[in-house]
């Protein structure tokens, strides 16, 4: 990945540059200051006699709280009625949600509130990183994630514009702060949440420099 074309503060920014990614392998690179994660649909592992409906907890493994009340005063009412159990809003995703985009957006929102683990989310996300990364796994930071029978891979990007630091009338220059998001998929970083304990979302050290960088 090549940033260094953006603005001149991208190698510096770059330098501090994370990553975000998520149980389907799509990766989203953030800068710091942006913490924020792009959800994506997981596999539903469904149980053979299952219905393929919205579960709150079931698709990740989780034990639902049902008389737990979770806060959600940012939704509007005509969106969801306040004041339900979690028991009550799993009944409600299950009828009221039926595609997988806006099943997973809200389920992921009461992922923790709702649901219960056996695994701690620590313990889950360094499961995943040892199964991902650790000394049995064939991951290579120097092998493009090309799809199958593909020959490029897409990747989306986001710029946003937070400040215009400095302006040189007389060079003709400007300085700008800027965030950079970019988002793609590389199916060797893919995991079933069930099998580590719940955790859909996780963090790994990124740098362009590739003796620094994890992924």
């Amino acid at each position: 990945m090549n940033m260094q074309g953006v603005t001149h503060l991208s190698a510096l920014l770059a330098a501090l540059l994370s990553y975000s990614v998520n149980a389907n392998s799509n990766k989203v690179d953030y800068f710091p200051d942006r913490m924020v994660s792009f959800p994506v649909l997981p596999e539903r592992r469904m149980d053979e006699n299952a219905t393929d409906s919205c579960d709150l907890c079931v698709m990740f493994g989780g034990t639902l709280k049902e008389d737990t009340y979770p806060e959600y005063d940012d939704i509007p009412e005509e969106v969801l009625p306040k004041n339900l159990t979690c028991a009550e809003l799993a009944d409600t995703f299950r009828s009221v949600f039926p595609d997988d985009r806006t099943c997973y957006d809200t389920v992921t929102r009461f992922h923790y509130s709702c649901c219960e683990f056996e695994t701690s989310t620590i313990q889950c996300e360094q499961a995943v990183h040892s199964s991902l990364l650790g000394d049995d796994s064939d991951y290579s930071v120097d092998v493009e994630p090309l799809p199958l029978n593909q020959e490029q891979l897409d990747a989306s990007v986001q710029i946003s514009y937070y400040a215009l630091t400095n302006i040189d009338v007389v060079a003709g220059t400007a300085e700008l702060f800027l965030g950079i998001e970019m988002a793609w998929n590389d199916e060797r970083l893919r995991w079933d949440p069930k099998e580590f304990g719940g955790c859909f979302h996780t963090q790994f050290r990124a740098s362009i420099d590739p003796e620094l960088t994890n992924i």
